[in-house]
């Protein structure tokens, strides 16, 4: 059931990338500035010193939604990134599209972005299944860099204090999926899994 299930989500979902959207019609929302003049767990400045945001949608010659478009600049400088839906969508079933939250996702101390890309559940009413475009800042290079990592994982929670990136998800079946990750070395390794079915819970 957890392969269909995944299988099913992989069908629905967007792929990310840092390319050129082209000029079709868009809905636009814009995002509020945000500052960040130091990292939060170090004395030492942050690159990323005032970042804004922009999202907008990308509609395809039927009105449909088929992107979602998100503007990063950075002290004058901008990054682009563009995520594609599989196929398209109805703007009025993307309430949360392209909300921006900025977290700490990989617990290096500055923060990074998580975009919403719109729950792609079966039954998002009892069964949310959110999805999120995740962008990592690189200090080095002084841009964000997309976490293909995370684009496959619902439900994101991130826990600072374990420093754990925590995905839940359940399944018209009953089925109750818990993940746990952690960074290691740079990469997202799974460290807790646990499966439960509600309705045998109930029994």
């Amino acid at each position: 059931m957890k392969k269909f299930f995944l299988f099913a989500i992989t069908a629905l979902l967007i792929s990310c990338g840092n390319k050129a959207s082209s000029n079709t019609d868009t809905t636009s929302e814009a995002v509020p500035d945000s500052c960040e003049t130091t990292a939060t767990s170090t004395d030492e400045p942050s690159l990323r010193e005032c970042t804004s945001f922009s999202t907008k949608f990308r509609k395809d010659e039927n009105g449909q939604v088929d992107a979602i478009i998100l503007t990063c600049d950075i002290d004058n400088k901008k990054q682009e990134f563009t995520c594609e839906f599989n196929w398209p969508k109805d703007e009025g079933l993307l309430d949360e599209a392209g909300e921006i939250e900025e977290v700490d996702v990989n617990f290096d101390g500055v923060p990074d972005v998580m975009m919403t890309l719109g729950d792609f559940g079966v039954n998002p009413e009892l069964f949310p299944t959110i999805f999120y475009g995740v962008f990592i800042w690189n200090e080095a290079t002084g841009e964000f860099e997309q976490s293909t990592a995370l684009e496959d994982k619902p439900n994101l929670v991130i826990d600072a204090e374990k420093k754990l990136i925590i995905s839940n998800y359940e399944t018209v079946v009953g089925d109750h999926y818990h993940e746990e990750y952690a960074w290691e070395d740079g990469k997202l390794k799974l460290v807790e899994e646990k499966l439960m079915n509600n309705y045998e819970d109930e029994e």
